[in-house]
């Protein structure tokens, strides 16, 4: 019978360790950046009406966003998988997949920032920051796929 709670191994706990860097470097690099925006794009778009290019700036930050996060995220479940040994994600490949889901976050912020530099309008960076930083939260290493799952009960009260 597997533990309910079972330990991480060395090998696990270094991973889980360095991920956790990892993790605090893409919250870090994402956190100021609407910071950072503002002030470089300037006080201009104040003036301005929002009107066709405004909307056309969102959507497509929107879609860029969407598409490297959804990718990022495929990169991350095609890279557990390829490292899911008896019931458990490897600690290389739980490494690698957050790595991946992490630079794709980081990756979609900058894209993000650069659209707002370009066009000159901080909209695309202030509405996606809190998301990024939203999406790193609720992604925070916790070791749980390098830990066996507890057996699942069927309705007749066997394991499945």
């Amino acid at each position: 019978m597997t533990p309910t709670n079972p330990t991480l191994n060395p090998d696990q706990a270094a991973a889980l360790k360095r991920l956790r860097l990892r993790w605090l470097a893409a919250l870090l690099t994402n956190a100021p950046l609407p910071f950072i925006a503002l002030p470089v794009t300037g006080s201009d778009w104040l003036e301005q009406q929002p009107g066709e290019q405004a909307t056309q700036t969102m959507i497509v930050a929107i879609l860029i966003g969407a598409a490297m996060i959804f990718g990022g995220l495929f990169a991350r479940n095609q890279a557990y998988k390829a490292a899911w040994r008896n019931d458990v994600v490897e600690p290389p490949g739980y490494l690698k997949g957050n790595t991946l889901l992490f630079a794709a976050i980081n990756g979609a912020a900058a894209v993000l920032f650069a659209i707002s530099l370009i066009t000159g309008y901080p909209a695309p960076t202030f509405a996606a920051a809190p998301i990024f930083v939203g999406l790193l939260a609720m992604n925070f290493p916790n070791g749980r796929p390098m830990k066996p799952a507890a057996p699942r009960i069927g309705r007749d009260g066997e394991g499945l």
